[in-house]
């Protein structure tokens, strides 16, 4: 049976279940366990990678961000004390991480913007349309939608950004997005509303011309 603790942030109004088992696995990349570290790439590695392309619209700069992050974890793990979630934590180096970058691109102005023809190396990006076997109209329609979503992901801010990624892409609660990013749930809940309406209307302006 997994047994969980938890833990309240008294500041942000954040209660976080720690499992015991992530604590065991802790232990174990504490140690240097090339299993364990190993195990975290395959567990973590797809999900953040998802977060990073969606952030940054950019392939080569997400795999980039993925290993970079994954170094910080490595390097960092030690200082790990169980405080909140093991996911939440890695998260929260991820992302700032990612905003890094985002900075990084905004002072030299550079457009994030993404192909239609991209292949995102068998990644995925948690947005496409699944059929078992789709047409080739069907193809292109989920390639332009794509492109769509992820131009309108470019004109948020990284702040707005990071929330839509993290709870409409990959899922995550209220709770792990206020534990991932250091904010209330009702800062995440404000942000999410502000980013969605900016974002329909930005995908609005897109159904309009497919109307066409």
């Amino acid at each position: 049976m997994r047994r969980e603790l938890a833990y309240y942030d008294l500041e942000r109004g954040v209660a976080t279940l720690v499992d015991e088992q992530d604590a065991a696995f802790v232990r174990r990349l504490q140690a240097n366990e090339d299993t364990a570290y190993d195990e975290l790439v395959r567990t973590y590695n797809a999900s953040i990678y998802h977060v990073a392309f969606r952030m940054l619209g950019d392939t080569a700069e997400a795999s980039d961000a993925v290993q970079d992050i994954f170094l910080k974890v490595f390097r960092n793990i030690g200082s790990f004390r169980g405080d909140s979630a093991l996911k939440t934590w890695i998260f929260r180096i991820g992302i700032s991480e990612i905003l890094n970058r985002l900075r990084w691109w905004n002072r030299r102005h550079r457009s994030s913007t993404v192909s239609m023809d991209d292949d995102h190396g068998g990644n995925g990006n948690g947005i496409h349309i699944r059929d078992s076997a789709p047409s080739p109209q069907q193809r292109l329609e989920t390639k332009e939608q794509d492109a769509a979503i992820q131009q309108a992901l470019g004109r948020l801010s990284g702040d707005h950004r990071s929330i839509v990624v993290l709870r409409d892409i990959e899922g995550f609660s209220y709770i792990e997005i206020a534990d991932v990013l250091g904010i209330s749930v009702g800062t995440v809940k404000s942000r999410l509303a502000r980013a969605r309406a900016d974002m329909k209307k930005s995908l609005i302006r897109y159904l309009s011309i497919q109307r066409v």
